[in-house]
């Protein structure tokens, strides 16, 4: 199936050439149609499936160039600035779009939304702020999507959301799109939809990608954690890697740890709840460069980050939430590309492990150090 049978034009299925994007995946197969046939839509779809393109693309096909169009509330300012890319690389130069998030100066915010733009990709708070002061207007909506649904709840946006869509009085198509969905968030699409939506539910295996390579390590004291950690990372030899703990103490102390250990060759970062945006955005910059090729993070600070080509994810902390299971390594093995996904557990932490099994339906397979040949187990990139 192509783009074309999809409904897209042939001027738009040319710029996805021109990116090299030939076939639609999965999540966009099912959504397109849906979104240009005027359904709202409720999906159910992890990071890296190629959701942006599902709402962009039938979005962008049914413009009317008229200002403030379609609203697409996101988490992070990081998430904004991806999804703006993805509209300017389709490369029509009459659809105007722009972003919209706090700590950048609110000023030529406003200058910009007063030359006038079709499309607005931002974060609820400096949302609110630019409408409160009447630099924004919600007048002429035709589109509204929620996207990461389950990191704006997460992160404490809910009430914001449902203010912004309180204002909103124009008749609009309604998208949410979200790794996991709970009762509030179906309660928001039934109530802004007269409960007339089209549910996606992507399969569970598809929330954990085909395509990773899910595998634990079992270890029986906290003391063996570090030396079994390094002795993975030789076993792997990582090119591009996100490590995930569960603390910013954890995070600060096994950056330093690493770094003092000469027996690996991985250049090591951290990002930190703590840093400036500028410190982030630079750490993030090396990290895609792989001036960086091993990147410590916790599941706040990772929130919104969008990185191509990441080989493996380490949960050096098991996750105490199993949906951030999900998230993390739904960084690796984007767009039908391999990945791994490792993770140390404690004995202790066995429990855990056996929650996240369930919220994927799948089986993590162990793995040990010194009984390889017993463990069923591919590494797609040897």
């Amino acid at each position: 199936m192509s783009f074309i049978d999809l409904g897209i034009s042939e001027k738009n299925n040319s710029a996805l050439k021109k990116l090299k994007i030939f076939k639609p995946t999965a999540v966009q197969k099912k959504a397109i149609p849906l979104v240009l046939n005027g359904n709202h839509l409720m999906a159910q779809a992890r990071t890296g499936s190629g959701k942006t393109l599902a709402f962009i693309l039938p979005i962008v096909e049914q413009l009317k160039y008229i200002n403030n169009e379609a609203l697409i509330l996101v988490p992070t300012r990081e998430l904004a600035k991806q999804i703006n890319n993805v509209i300017k690389d389709l490369g029509n130069s009459r659809v105007r779009s722009m972003t919209i998030y706090g700590g950048v100066s609110i000023n030529n915010q406003i200058q910009k939304l007063k030359k006038g733009v079709n499309i607005i990709v931002g974060t609820p708070g400096r949302i609110i702020d630019l409408f409160k002061r009447r630099e924004l207007s919600f007048q002429n909506i035709r589109f509204v999507i929620l996207d990461e649904g389950d990191r704006l709840w997460d992160m404490g946006f809910a009430p914001d959301v449902k203010y912004i869509l309180s204002k909103i009085h124009s008749e609009y198509q309604f998208m949410l799109f979200s790794a996991t969905l709970d009762s509030d968030m179906r309660k928001l699409v039934q109530s802004h939809t007269a409960n007339k939506f089209e549910f996606l539910n992507l399969s569970r295996d598809s929330l954990t990608v085909g395509n990773t390579t899910q595998v634990y390590y079992l270890i029986e004291r906290f003391e063996d954690k570090f030396k079994t950690f390094i002795q993975v990372l030789k076993i792997e030899k990582p090119s591009h890697a996100l490590v995930f703990v569960n603390t910013k103490k954890t995070a600060a102390w096994l950056e330093k740890r690493l770094k003092s250990y000469r027996g690996i060759k991985s250049r090591v970062g951290v990002i930190s709840g703590d840093l400036s945006q500028f410190q982030r955005e630079k750490i993030l910059h090396e990290f895609r460069t792989k001036k960086i090729n091993l990147l410590i993070a916790t599941d706040v600070a990772a929130r919104g980050l969008d990185i191509e080509n990441i080989s493996h994810v380490f949960n050096y902390d098991v996750p105490k939430f199993p949906d951030n299971y999900v998230h993390r390594i739904g960084r690796t093995s984007r767009m039908s590309k391999k990945g791994v996904a490792i993770t140390l557990c404690l004995k202790d932490e066995y429990e855990y492990l056996c929650h996240i099994e369930g919220l994927i339906d799948k089986e993590i397979q162990l793995r040990t150090l010194y009984k390889r040949e017993k463990v069923k187990y591919h590494n797609p990139f040897y």
